[in-house]
């Protein structure tokens, strides 16, 4: 026999296995209610047939509510499990706060608490190198006095993937050995007085930071940038500045424009005569559109003679090189020139005699060819949809345009990648260091350095995701040119050597990328200042043995510390 009865507006089927007189169940409904507000009445001896007649209906609900368990030991039971998780909570919460307050961390999260401030509505993320280290912190990476914090889980090791509860004062997510390597390795310098170091991509982020270092050890340096107004500018407010201004040299460059790489060297070659370390720093990863970039033109639009006092000599041998880039069939004529010695800088009045004879020197043509709209991104937007997706002066931790895209070169499977893409990404990531890799061999001094940058997507054995195929290939052909050259040109004491620089950016749309690192409390694993060590690490371990002539021991670098250089 089959009825229904209505569940909050829904009828529901129900079997009925026992047929009971409607007017029966009314007088059990009655009977039982009359208890409801008495129950010790239905304690009494009348009534014990009735509560007999209960006890399988209440072993029903009980088993249907708690769980077979009578009401005290349920209620028992649950409390504990709330025990057990409020426990769990505040160990995370502690957790949290441990790894919130190393200073890797910290340092970002309070940059964020400031860019948040300032634009409230924008999905931005914990990200940015942090400033050097404070006086009281050792070698080892212990603030003194302070013992390491133990976390009351264990985390997986980022390089080595032990587990480890002991956390370093600086690095989150390195087991304390990791830690110290690392943090010896963010220390650590050597006398690069003398040396005449190439460093592409130098206005932010890594490049930035490897240049800075070199800088501070004593080397000159040839900085490229697309806006080397920008990049002069960011150099310019270093606190140091004054102190190696002199050894700082920035260009415009355009890797793209492999025609104005090889003008670029010719500059080089004819300006310093030689050189000792090249670092092919600048990639394509995240394809940007021309409106990433206008922001940055008023500067780099600038005359020679309007450029900032603190920053023209810094740019002077730039102006010369955009010259040949106009004139690219005319003696190269360069203010360095004259100088006896290619590493020091021309005076001020051979500065302000250049900066006259080329007040008509155009914009860098490595800033205008940011503009030149090559993709669907740079010709397809509304000026209304241009200004939602980069908000004007909204700026990231890195101090760059916000980008607010849905998506980017990080997530397009092959056919979503457009033919000037991927033309780009392998001029800027393999044709173009093999450009100057090849000039700069004919420049090297006795014991030249040679790091090609790269990643864990120019690896074969490694899992990949259908993802962003174009910048896997054209790191992969990196690795191949460093495979294939650099044993022959140790026999020439060149080292060439590929590095990883190690996950330092989360490449996601900045929606993604805000929403992981909310959900998950997520900070990229590893900080930019200590890639320029990455970088350096192979070079300056030889430097230091060449100074104490102590070669033989070192040149079995290119094979070590798996962790430091993987390729």
């Amino acid at each position: 026999m089959e009825g229904t009865e209505a569940a909050g507006g829904v009828e529901v089927v129900t079997e009925a296995t026992v047929s009971v007189d409607p007017q029966d169940l009314a007088v059990c409904i009655r009977v039982l209610e009359a208890f409801h507000g008495n129950m010790e009445a239905l304690k009494a001896a009348p009534f014990k047939a009735l509560r007999r007649a209960m006890v399988p209906l209440c072993e029903d609900v009980r088993t249907r509510l708690f769980h077979g368990k009578d009401v005290a030991t349920y209620d028992d039971t649950k409390k504990k499990k709330q025990d057990r998780k409020r426990k769990a909570a505040q160990a995370a919460a502690l957790d949290k706060h441990f790894i919130n307050n190393t200073k890797l961390r910290s340092q970002r999260l309070q940059a964020l608490d400031s860019l948040t401030a300032a634009a409230p509505m924008l999905a931005l993320v914990a990200d940015g190198a942090v400033v050097d280290d404070a006086p009281d912190v050792s070698m080892d990476g212990q603030t003194d006095n302070q013992p390491p914090p133990t976390l009351h889980g264990f985390r997986s090791c980022y390089a080595c993937k032990k587990r480890f509860d002991t956390l370093h004062h600086f690095y989150d997510q390195l087991c304390p050995d990791c830690a110290t390597l690392n943090f010896q390795k963010r220390l650590q310098t050597a006398d690069l007085t003398g040396y005449i170091a190439l460093v592409t991509g130098a206005r932010v982020k890594i490049g930035y930071h490897t240049a800075l270092k070199l800088l501070r050890a004593g080397a000159t340096v040839i900085a490229t940038s697309r806006f080397p107004q920008d990049a002069a500018i960011r150099y310019a407010n270093e606190s140091d500045y004054s102190t190696w201004k002199t050894r700082l040299h920035v260009y415009g460059l355009d890797l793209r424009d492999l025609a104005g790489a090889e003008v670029f060297m010719d500059c080089i070659e004819r300006t310093f005569h030689s050189l000792d370390i090249l670092v092919n720093n600048a990639t394509q990863t995240i394809r940007r559109p021309t409106h990433y970039y206008q922001h940055l033109l008023p500067n780099e639009r600038r005359a020679p003679a309007d450029t900032p006092e603190n920053i023209r000599e810094v740019l002077s041998g730039n102006h010369s090189f955009q010259r040949a880039l106009a004139t690219p069939h005319q003696p190269l004529t360069l203010t360095h020139a004259a100088s006896t010695d290619p590493i020091t800088a021309p005076t001020n009045s051979a500065n302000d005699a250049a900066l006259s004879a080329t007040t008509s020197t155009p914009t860098a043509k490595s800033a205008e060819l940011s503009q030149l709209p090559l993709t669907k991104d740079d010709k397809d937007l509304t000026a209304d949809e241009r200004a939602a997706l980069y908000p004007v002066a909204q700026y990231d931790a890195n101090n760059q345009q916000v980008d607010l895209r849905k998506t980017n070169s990080w997530k397009l499977k092959i056919d979503h990648v457009e033919s000037p893409e991927l033309a780009e990404v392998f001029a800027i990531n393999a044709l173009a260091p093999f450009i100057l890799n090849k000039r700069a061999i004919l420049l090297a001094r006795p014991h030249h350095f040679i790091v090609n940058v790269s990643a864990m997507e120019g690896k074969f054995y490694r899992y990949k995701t259908p993802h962003h195929p174009h910048t896997n290939m054209a790191k992969a052909a990196a690795n191949m040119m460093t495979r294939t050259c650099s044993e022959e040109l140790k026999t020439r004491h060149i080292y060439m050597n590929s590095v990883d620089t190690g996950w330092i950016n989360d490449e996601n749309p900045r929606d993604k990328a805000q929403e992981i690192a909310a959900k998950h409390n997520f900070q990229v694993l590893i900080n930019r200042n200590v890639m320029w060590f990455r970088h350096k690490h192979v070079c300056l371990l030889i430097v230091n043995s060449l100074q104490t002539s102590n070669i033989r021991v070192v040149c079995r670098t290119n094979k070590i510390e798996s962790r430091w250089s993987s390729f």
